[in-house]
């Protein structure tokens, strides 16, 4: 049997060109990368554009990753910084003349130059509108890169750049996504085997809820903790779920995202009429999995 292609490998393929390999090396990230967006900004929607964000960001810096091997963590420290930009900003209460610390150390017209991905970059860049192209242009391959500065070369509101980037990295993340359609069943299978045994565990935990219900996805010594509390072992998280489930809450998944040893559920609940403020209604369940097994959960009401 072939070895799977390494990271570093798909690094290399990226920089010769290979627009699908830097789409797969991206899935493999991604739903760690989610699971710390999220853990940072406590908000779904947040998470999710600080992770395109980075996305873009990764692609076109991928020429100044000097260790391949260490792709991963250079891809959660540009996360990281995303995330510390979106907090500073959001504790201001009203913007401040500052430029934000710069994403590029090139020029642009170097940058450009030596970027193996432009020619794929150029072509999903004219899918955007004229001002989403000018904004992401300006945020990513030039020296203006902060909201402020942007907005003043665009005579629009900051709002309206957050809102044109918002969306212009959402086309692009749609664009990588086609791009790896051809090269994710792997990914999209597994994805799809662990909603299904996710879905499967709550169907039969609502029937029943019983300890048993937990052995198949739970490990002995799991740790759960959430924002007011923890448990440790598998028993005692299985009483405690118990509880809500007998006085009427039930969960619902609403979305998913997974790798070989983390599995990201959003997960929805709905309470009885007489306890309706039992649960709080959305929730991110990040599972940390050994052998297939969460062996540690951390709970964020977001």
């Amino acid at each position: 049997m072939q070895d799977p292609i390494t990271d570093a490998e798909l690094v290399g393929l990226a920089r010769a060109g290979e627009a699908d390999a830097f789409a797969e090396l991206f899935e493999r990230c991604r739903p760690a990368l989610y699971a710390v967006a999220i853990s940072i900004l406590r908000d779904r929607d947040a998470a999710l554009d600080a992770v395109q964000d980075a996305c873009v960001t990764a692609l076109v810096r991928l020429d100044s990753l000097r260790e391949p091997e260490a792709v991963r963590g250079w891809m959660h420290a540009i996360l990281r910084n995303v995330c510390a930009g979106l907090v500073r900003r959001g504790r201001r209460e009203t913007p401040r003349p500052e430029v934000e610390p710069a994403i590029l150390a090139a020029g642009p017209d170097e940058l450009l130059a030596e970027r193996s991905l432009r020619e794929w970059m150029w072509t999903a860049l004219e899918s955007l509108s004229p001002e989403d192209r000018l904004t992401v242009l300006l945020r990513y391959f030039s020296r203006c890169q902060s909201y402020r500065a942007i907005a003043e070369v665009t005579a629009v509101p900051i709002g309206t750049v957050r809102s044109r980037l918002h969306r212009a990295r959402a086309q692009l993340a749609r664009e990588l996504e086609q791009t790896l359609e051809s090269t994710r069943s792997d990914h999209a299978a597994l994805e799809a085997r662990q909603r299904a045994q996710w879905e499967y565990f709550y169907s039969m935990v609502h029937q029943a809820p019983v300890s048993g219900a937990y052995r198949d996805v739970y490990t002995p010594d799991v740790r759960v903790r959430d924002t007011v509390a923890s448990w440790q072992g598998r028993v005692a998280w299985a009483e405690h779920e118990r509880e809500a489930i007998t006085l009427g809450v039930r969960a619902r998944i609403v979305g998913i995202q997974a790798a070989q040893d983390l599995a990201v559920l959003e997960v929805d609940f709905t309470n009885p009429d007489w306890a309706a403020d039992h649960c709080p209604p959305r929730s991110t369940f990040v599972h940390r999995l050994r052998d297939g097994r969460s062996h540690r959960l951390d709970i964020l009401y977001v």
